[in-house]
């Protein structure tokens, strides 16, 4: 994109050259087999242009043996029908509109940033949480072999707690795996290497700070439609092709045209043809009235006002699907903030549930399975709130680009 943003500025700057004078030297060089004879001196006096000097034979003889012309010229354009200032015009459109599209490019990659930088977050969150189940079912495996010692459990009991912990070990494999792969992708997105060890500032804790909710009216949706940068770019397209119509406007206009030359020769044909430089300027206008091209001209037009209007349909469609975007973004972040609201519930109740498990096991008044379900119950609520969390951060960041 820098490349292409480049080109579009030295384009302008090229069309900005047109305004001024066309300045071009030429030299040439002339050898010609024989000389220039101005007079037939076999006719005048018959059979007596013997009696004629070689002096006064030689006056009508013009040598064109070794000729050199030099020439400067000067062309200023005066008036083309708008056609420099048209072009200048849509070369400034097309500069901002390779901005515009580099604009995109990085808020796509800030997004596919921002996706992968949450879920790293995410499978962190989801490690350090299973980590705290494996230690909840670690303990608990040591208290039922201890109630197996003592008679007070049996080994069915043990069993269904180890599959628990296995199940528990096979899932942070998983989580583990995921998360380092998650961190390769961030690093490559981020231009690191893949092996750059790197600690996200969100990964020390289980509860994300949320950004609060705000409210958006119908005005506040129509200017950040207007502000997306995938609509600035259509309508600096549809700006260049309105100016692309006028452009081929001009060229069924007159043109006018101011010149100024100066030409030297050798021989002077000034001085007597002498084998001297002798040069002269001079001063005009130029009017060029297009004929045939009117036809072709008036074509082309046509066809300028057709895309122009094809342009105007691909941006109001534009626009709409990106109206429908953000609604659909809209409900979604409202979604989630009820996800998140739920799981908090959920989380509530869930630990506290395993709080009441554990007592009453300890006590021997609920069975050891209850015990193990409310841990998987707790273990359940949390990992459905860590992804309330990143589907609020993700849903809130994606309204903001």
């Amino acid at each position: 994109k820098d490349a292409e943003r480049e080109s579009a500025h030295a384009r302008r700057q090229e069309v900005f050259t047109k305004f001024f004078p066309q300045v071009a030297a030429r030299g040439l060089y002339l050898h010609m087999q024989k000389d220039l004879r101005l007079i037939d001196w076999n006719q005048p006096l018959g059979s007596l242009n013997f009696l004629i000097p070689d002096r006064l034979r030689s006056l009508g003889t013009i040598d064109l043996r070794n000729v050199w012309v030099a020439n400067v010229t000067a062309i200023q354009p005066l008036f083309l029908g708008g056609k420099i200032a048209t072009g200048y015009q849509m070369a400034g459109l097309a500069e901002r509109l390779q901005s515009e599209l580099r604009h995109t490019t990085e808020i796509e990659i800030e997004t596919k940033v921002d996706e992968t930088y949450w879920q790293v977050v995410s499978l962190d969150s989801k490690e350090r949480l299973l980590r705290q189940l494996l230690a909840l079912l670690e303990q608990t495996v040591k208290n039922v072999d201890a109630s197996i010692a003592a008679g007070v459990a049996t080994r069915a009991d043990g069993l269904a707690v180890r599959t628990k912990l296995s199940e528990a070990e096979v899932k942070l494999s998983q989580v583990q795996n995921g998360l380092q792969l998650s961190k390769m992708l961030l690093a490559d997105l981020c231009g690191l290497d893949e092996d750059t060890p790197f600690t996200l500032a969100d990964e020390a804790t289980l509860e994300l700070t949320l950004p609060s909710q705000t409210s958006h009216a119908d005005e506040d949706l129509t200017l950040a439609i207007e502000r997306r940068s995938e609509v600035r770019s259509l309508r600096l397209v549809d700006s260049i092709y309105r100016k692309r119509i006028s452009l081929e406007s001009s060229s069924l206009l007159p043109k006018v045209y101011g010149f100024a030359s100066y030409s030297a020769t050798n021989p002077n044909s000034f001085n007597g043809q002498k084998k001297e430089f002798g040069g002269q300027y001079y001063l005009g206008l130029m009017l060029e009235v297009p004929i045939s091209d009117l036809f072709s001209g008036s074509f082309r037009r046509r066809t300028a006002q057709a895309e122009h209007r094809a342009k105007q349909l691909e941006l109001a469609e534009a626009r709409s699907k990106i109206s429908l975007q953000m609604k659909q973004a809209l409900r979604k972040a409202d979604d989630a903030r009820r996800s998140y609201d739920a799981a908090m519930k959920a989380v509530a109740m869930a630990k506290e549930n395993m709080r009441y498990a554990k007592v009453g096991y300890e006590e021997g008044v609920i069975p050891l399975l209850n015990y193990t379900m409310a841990q998987t119950a707790w273990m359940s609520a949390q990992d459905s709130l860590i992804d309330a969390q990143i589907q609020v951060l993700l849903s809130e960041s994606k309204l903001k680009s």
